[in-house]
């Protein structure tokens, strides 16, 4: 994939996962600059259509929160507010500690406990993780604290996400990958994840908005009921940014 936004390859250490952002044992965080990429790409057909930011944004499968952090850390200045949810309890939780670091008092908590893990056992990976959180707080300092509700919610159950969140412009997400057993509100097994994600958020949708899914090369992937405007191949992932059609 060709990059039309995020073109420098920057420094993005500050943003690893573990370092200041909270990680999981094992999991790994999607690429910063990728997920920098598509927010744009998507930003500027919203821009193009006539829809100024600042946007809502919403991430159905959010993990631990981690790229939805990083859009707002990186994008902050366009953002109005951030939903995230996951089926999983513990990625919940986690994501929740990751989104409070949007907020000055989450990451004045942050730095406090790096500080107090120098103390204690004085590693070079603690002292790197203090001056990365340092300058998150300048960016953070600049501008004003963006909204987050993170909640629990499978997003390929039947249930109403119109009671969880409010209209909004993006929809950008990672599909796990794994097998479709896993997914616990998936009864249908003959319809593709994307296809029953792509349903479930439509009552959350307005007519202008984005969505933007990346998925394993191998995932089954239909979209009724949209628009396809990309398809782009990026190593062992496949992005798709879809608009609604009939809203």
């Amino acid at each position: 994939m060709t990059y039309r936004f995020a073109t420098l390859k920057e420094n993005y250490e500050d943003y690893s996962s573990g370092r200041v952002f909270y990680g999981s044992p094992g999991a790994t965080g999607f690429p910063v600059r990728l997920a920098s990429e598509i927010f744009q790409r998507c930003a500027a057909r919203l821009t193009a259509s006539g829809i100024e930011p600042p946007y809502t944004v919403y991430d159905p499968c959010c993990g631990g929160g981690y790229s939805a952090t990083i859009i707002g850390y990186l994008h902050g200045d366009k953002l109005e507010k951030i939903y995230a949810s996951d089926v999983s309890p513990e990625a919940i939780e986690l994501a929740k500690r990751n989104l409070a670091l949007l907020q000055p008092s989450g990451l004045n908590e942050r730095i406090t406990e790096i500080r107090g893990l120098i103390e204690r056992f004085q590693k070079q990976s603690h002292i790197n993780a203090l001056e990365s959180s340092l300058r998150l707080k300048t960016k953070l300092d600049r501008r004003r604290p963006i909204p987050a509700k993170c909640f629990r919610f499978d997003i390929l159950s039947n249930d109403d996400l119109a009671r969880e969140v409010q209209k909004v412009d993006l929809v950008q997400t990672d599909l796990p990958y794994g097998q479709v057993a896993s997914w616990r509100g998936l009864t249908d097994v003959d319809t593709p994840r994307a296809q029953k994600l792509l349903i479930n958020i439509r009552p959350v949708l307005k007519s202008t908005s984005i969505v933007a899914i990346t998925t394993s090369k191998t995932e089954a992937v239909s979209y009724d009921g949209y628009r396809r405007l990309e398809h782009t191949k990026i190593g062992k992932r496949r992005l798709l940014i879809l608009e609604p059609t009939g809203l």
